[in-house]
């Protein structure tokens, strides 16, 4: 009889171990959301429901555990998993929680790129143009964004009071003629009052000055030749170059040739100086000349290609 207290104390630490095992299988196992545990045959099994999409492999690296110890724990358990399948995973303390530390460690990691990925997205976002305004991107021209906004260079280079066709990349640029007049309200000064003329004598007679008669700009000189002419499309030399000449590029002109340029659909004309040649590619093949970007605006300002005939003088 006075062994029977101590029996009794070695029996409850006995039957409470299990328990605590058990406890601390649950602990470790909630962080790896599981369903829970189960005691069989004096054995504790995590039971684990399969997400969409997880294979054999990636259940034994979340529980430190082998493949042979799942096939073990599962009798007739084939390796292709499906989604909501249930399997016991034996209860491993030490391997379980270096699992645990390390999916811990790879969610961290995966959070932390994520993060950097988010604030590297930020700064590759271009700025935002408020509204009739844009900011210059890589490749643009003062042409191309006239084109994307349906106004005039003219208009641009006057609503940013800039006098040349050449634009910097991150430049905000005024393309609406409602957007200037925000930025630029008109105030009407108050009249300046003349001051009160002088009567003259009856006697003394003032000669009216004569109005000087504006001499008009005479025409290119026209050279002795053969008269060449032509007709197909105009296109504009998109180079990302501006130039505030009318120049053009074609086939078989000399250079520094005037060509006397005509768009059929507005009737505009202009002359232009052959600079160079029209390269020989496919994409060229109905192409009769390439203007620079402020003749192509003088004839055709809100598209990129128009049917055009030209005329010039050919030497002998």
């Amino acid at each position: 009889m006075k062994y029977l207290p101590g029996v009794i104390l070695l029996l409850i630490i006995f039957s409470a171990a299990p328990l605590r095992a058990e406890t601390t299988a649950q602990s470790e196992n909630s962080l790896l959301d599981s369903l829970g545990t189960e005691v069989a045959n004096g054995k504790t099994y995590i039971l684990h429901k399969v997400d969409p999409g997880q294979t054999l492999f990636a259940v034994t690296r979340r529980y430190g555990v082998t493949i042979s110890n799942i096939r073990a724990a599962n009798a007739g358990m084939s390796d292709a998993l499906r989604a909501g399948q249930v399997i016991r995973i034996p209860y491993m303390p030490r391997k379980l929680a270096k699992a645990i530390a390390r999916e811990e460690k790879a969610v961290a990691k995966e959070e932390k790129r994520q993060g950097d990925d988010k604030e590297e997205n930020k700064a590759n976002i271009p700025p935002s143009s408020a509204a009739g305004t844009h900011v210059v991107e890589q490749g643009q021209t003062l042409y191309s964004i006239a084109v994307k906004h349906g106004v005039l260079m003219a208009d641009i280079r006057k609503w940013n009071s800039i006098t040349s066709d050449n634009v910097i990349l991150g430049q905000e640029l005024i393309v609406s003629e409602k957007a200037y007049s925000e930025r630029s309200p008109s105030i009407t000064p108050f009249p300046t009052p003349k001051p009160a003329e002088k009567e003259e004598p009856a006697s003394v007679v003032t000669e009216k000055p004569k109005k000087s008669v504006e001499e008009p700009t005479p025409l290119p000189k026209e050279p002795t030749g053969k008269r060449m002419s032509e007709s197909g499309l105009a296109e504009i030399i998109d180079t990302g170059e501006s130039s505030s000449k009318y120049l053009a590029l074609h086939r078989t002109a000399p250079l520094g040739t005037l060509v006397q340029v005509k768009n059929q659909y507005n009737q505009e004309e202009i002359w232009v100086k052959v600079v160079g040649r029209i390269p020989g590619t496919s994409s060229n093949e109905d192409i009769v000349i390439k203007l620079s970007a402020r003749a192509f605006e003088k004839l055709s300002p809100n598209s990129r290609r128009f049917r055009a005939e030209i005329s010039y003088i050919s030497p002998n």
